[in-house]
């Protein structure tokens, strides 16, 4: 059963979701907080470029050291 979450407990969830699985409830819950909240759509957006920059600069962080190895 799906229940309503609050706009921190769905940045909790966005957050946590990049260190374990999420729950079928927990992602259901997240994923129908965004679809209803404006503010929390745009911060996902936020979140999605923020990560994608880590992965990137961290990924190239990696490489350089590897290549001094």
């Amino acid at each position: 059963m799906t229940q309503r979450i609050s706009c921190k407990d769905t940045t909790w969830l966005v957050s946590e979701c990049r260190e374990r699985a999420l729950t079928q409830e927990e992602q259901q819950n997240l994923e129908r907080h965004i679809e209803r909240c404006p503010a929390c759509q745009g911060a996902s957006k936020q979140f999605e470029v923020l990560f994608s920059q880590l992965k990137h600069y961290l990924g190239n962080s990696d490489s350089k050291e590897n290549a001094k190895d």
